[in-house]
């Protein structure tokens, strides 16, 4: 008898996908709040600067008339912020005492940050330094200067969390346990009664190409019976669903490679994106500071200009920022389209493979290894980039996960060459481990591999031989030595093959 379901498969899901929602979730509050706090900190002290060059314009004609009590009189009123705990103005090349207001002692202003802007007055078209005004002002550090915007955040993104959550675990309940279990109510009828139930299903993806061939096993089967076949048959039945099954597989570690490119992109696509909305930030303040000091009649030339520089700057990386944002959405793009839609087109050999490195190469930024690519521009082909590209999605997944075990400092190097009008070589090299000569033997036979339950499914070069050889209509060769490296040579037509007779390529 069957045993029960212990751990739902849904759930075994979710535990594998909300911790990494969770973390990185938590990774762009983090940052997030971070630069929020920085904001704050910095638009603190331009405001105490901004401030210490207004008291010192208006001291300027005081103190060249010799007048401290007016001098006296605006110090004071500058202590009505209360941040600034003290003032001193002191006279450049003067006996005069300089003037001090508020607790100016050494033990207060050591917890202070001192904002200084000089006092000039022009005479007789000349500028001339007459003193310095001091501001000792406290600057805040804390994070409750940004709480209301951060809870603001953590809200929406725990809302995106749950939301994510909630979507993909009734995502994944109606799109694959579902259909599984109705495969396992016609398991189960045909255990009670003997008679086999086809599934009604009906759908267009893997899981429905798969319920139609058990629906299409359980009419052979039945057909079989009838006509009392013999074991041949069933052997034949047997094998028939093993291919089905390999496909299944071979379909899964597609979906498996384009997967962790969306993961790679989404990446990238934050930083451009967190820096657009830091910038966009800064200068709503900036306008914010700006419109205050025009309506109180404040505006300098000096200040206007500030604030077109700081627009010009904001803009300049807005528009920076965005660009990358868009130059990597469109490269995703055309790769994500071609791998998914396996079309025919015409194409140059230099872009495709420069597409699909760009969007593999968020998976080695943060190490020591790279990528070098010598592809000639101009070679055209008349053939499939998806499946193209995914032979070279494989081939450096397959580097990185065995040929570069162990090594600090990996180089793979991609270069192409015409054969002739109608061929062209691709070699993907690398000083890697290298493989010994009874792995090479075996590389491209399915389900083999050296690192089976640490992310080996044995599946990546068997899939790229079946590329090459089918639908690209070429060849795949491997060479190696260990400890030397390992090199990938393709030789396909620059213009594939009539794909009309051929199915299951890839």
């Amino acid at each position: 008898m069957q045993e029960p379901v212990k751990v739902s498969l849904s759930v075994r899901f979710l535990f594998l996908v909300l911790p990494v929602l969770f973390v990185v979730s938590s990774v762009f509050l983090a940052v997030l709040a971070y630069n929020e706090l920085k904001n704050a900190e910095r638009l603190s002290r331009q405001v105490s600067q901004d401030q210490a060059s207004r008291v010192a314009y208006l001291l300027a004609e005081p103190v060249w008339q010799f007048s401290d009590t007016v001098s006296v009189t605006l110090l004071e009123s500058v202590l009505e912020d209360p941040q600034i705990i003290c003032t001193a103005l002191e006279y450049e090349r003067s006996t005069r005492i300089p003037i001090r207001i508020g607790d100016c002692s050494e033990e207060a202003i050591g917890q202070t940050e001192l904002f200084w802007a000089p006092v000039n007055y022009t005479h007789q078209g000349n500028q001339l330094q007459i003193g310095k005004v001091h501001l000792y002002t406290y600057v805040d550090h804390g994070w409750h200067t940004i709480a209301k915007e951060v809870l603001q955040l953590a809200g929406l993104v725990i809302m995106l969390f749950m939301a994510l959550a909630l979507t993909t675990a009734l995502a994944f309940r109606w799109t694959i346990l579902r259909p599984l279990n109705r495969v396992f109510d016609s398991l189960r009828h045909y255990q009670r009664t003997g008679q086999r139930q086809p599934v009604n299903w009906s759908t267009t993806d893997e899981l429905g190409l798969l319920i139609t061939e058990y629906n299409e096993s359980l009419k052979r089967q039945a057909e079989s019976e009838q006509s009392a076949h013999s074991a041949r048959e069933l052997a034949e039945k047997a094998l028939h669903n093993l291919k089905q099954a390999q496909e299944g597989l071979i379909q899964a570690e597609k979906l498996a490679s384009l997967g962790s490119l969306v993961a790679g992109i989404a990446h990238e696509i934050n930083t451009p994106v967190g820096n657009s909305v830091t910038v966009a930030t800064s200068l709503h303040e900036n306008t914010r500071v700006f419109r205050a000091a025009l309506e109180s009649g404040a505006l300098k030339r000096s200040s206007l200009e500030q604030y077109l520089d700081n627009v010009d700057e904001a803009t300049g990386i807005l528009e920076r920022n965005l660009h990358r944002a868009v130059e990597q959405v469109s490269n995703f793009k055309q790769v994500a389209v071609d791998q998914t839609s396996s079309q025919r087109r015409v194409f140059d050999l230099k872009e495709v493979v420069d597409e699909v490195m760009y969007t593999l190469r968020p998976r080695i930024k943060h190490t020591p290894h790279k990528v070098t690519v010598k592809i000639p521009a101009g070679i055209q082909c008349d053939s499939f980039p998806g499946p193209l590209g995914q032979v070279v999605t494989n081939c450096f997944n397959n580097t990185l996960l065995h040929g570069f075990d162990g090594i600090e400092a990996g180089e793979i190097v991609i270069d192409a060459e015409r054969l002739d009008e109608g061929r062209v070589r691709l070699t993907m090299s690398d000083n890697g481990t290298g493989m010994e000569p009874e792995q090479l033997k075996k590389a491209f036979d399915p389900f083999y591999t050296t690192k089976l339950g640490k992310g080996g499914s044995g599946l990546g070069l068997h899939l790229v031989y079946n590329i090459v050889n089918g639908v690209l209509g070429g060849s795949v060769q491997i060479s190696s030595k260990s400890g030397e490296g390992l090199t990938v040579t393709l030789e396909i037509p620059t213009s594939a093959p009539d794909q009309t007779d051929r199915k299951g390529d890839i």
